[in-house]
């Protein structure tokens, strides 16, 4: 600002700029003093609304601004003074009140501009930054509201497949009781698996294929050789993070739905691949088919979770063809 000033007074009074520069420094370091002391004073006092409640902050901030503008304009005139030589300081010793107040009429409307000015972007930034912490907040609360809501859906869902698996138990206790005895183990396992990623919304493929196995592993002891299955995961896709329980929920439903009510031997395939920014997993079988509109708790927590993880950016979609089977598509970011 010392620069800027110097410069005009040097094109409009034809000075020199080393006469005018040291006094231009002076008395805009005076405007930066005041302009430290009147975001303090902001600070002290923040505006928060136009509502009646913030009248007396109003009332602060514009008063202090007249003040400064009027004390610094004062220390201002006397620089100025400072600065002439004692031949100037003679001649208007008569008139040092008029040359005060033509002084303030000259430059009062421009520097209460400038301290309004600053207060007004001061309390700008600050509206902002509320905005930008409210805003994150929020976000947070969203973030929050939906782990919950997650944690909700994989609580009703994991009852749901432990009820399914003693169930499975149950069968065999009396006719087979090295089989049960088995899948009790292998339930184990899952259960294991699980506990060491209870907190996480989202792990990654190779894990979530540990929990399918543990799974398969109890049904491949219920159907023995009856079931089939076959996986096709490239090994570079092994770290790609899915939601944890993604594909369990969809497996069994291939099993309890398209598989045991079979006679036949049960195949399902489990894929995944890449397409473009898209992670595709894929759960087929050779069943049934699925059967009517109504979706049972596995595939409806499954669509609910996807949603609330991925918004829009996802996709489930289930193909059936009667008695030649039914597959299953998942479709979420690729990270």
């Amino acid at each position: 600002m010392a620069l800027y000033y110097t410069s005009w007074d040097v094109l409009a009074y034809h000075g020199r700029v080393l006469d005018a520069l040291p006094l231009n420094f002076c008395q805009n370091m005076v405007w930066a003093l005041e302009g430290l002391l009147i975001i303090k004073i902001a600070e002290r006092f923040p505006i928060h609304s136009f509502s009646l409640s913030s009248l007396p902050a109003w009332i602060i901030n514009l008063g202090s601004g007249i003040l400064m503008a009027l004390l610094g304009l004062t220390i201002a005139w006397l620089l100025a003074l400072a600065f002439q030589g004692p031949a100037f300081r003679h001649k208007i010793q008569g008139h040092l009140l008029s040359s005060f107040t033509m002084f303030m009429s000259s430059y009062l409307h421009s520097t209460l501009l400038l301290m309004w000015a600053i207060l007004g972007a001061f309390h700008g930034v600050l509206l902002y930054q509320g905005m930008k912490s409210r805003e994150l907040e929020k976000a947070q609360l969203e973030s929050s509201l939906t782990m919950a809501r997650n944690q909700m859906l994989l609580a009703q869902f994991q009852p749901h497949f432990l009820f399914n698996a003693l169930n499975s138990i149950s069968s065999l206790i009396h006719s087979d009781p090295m089989a049960a005895d088995r899948m009790v183990a292998r339930l184990g396992d899952l259960l294991r698996l699980n506990l060491d990623s209870e907190s996480t919304q989202e792990i990654p493929l190779e894990k979530e294929m540990a929990l399918v196995d543990a799974f398969l592993a109890i049904e491949k002891v219920r159907f023995q050789d009856r079931l089939e299955v076959e996986v096709d995961i490239p090994g570079d896709l092994a770290k790609a993070h899915v939601p944890k329980f993604i594909l369990q929920p969809l497996v069994e439903n291939s099993v309890k739905h398209g598989i045991s009510t079979r006679a036949r031997v049960g195949k399902i395939l489990i894929r995944a691949c890449r397409e473009d920014h898209w992670l595709v997993l894929e759960v087929q079988d050779n069943g049934a088919g699925f059967e009517g509109t109504r979706e049972g708790v596995g595939l409806r927590n499954t669509r609910a979770r996807l949603q609330m993880l991925y918004h829009e950016n996802q996709q489930l979609d289930i193909f059936s063809v009667p008695d030649k089977g039914t597959r299953i598509i998942v479709r979420i970011p690729l990270r």
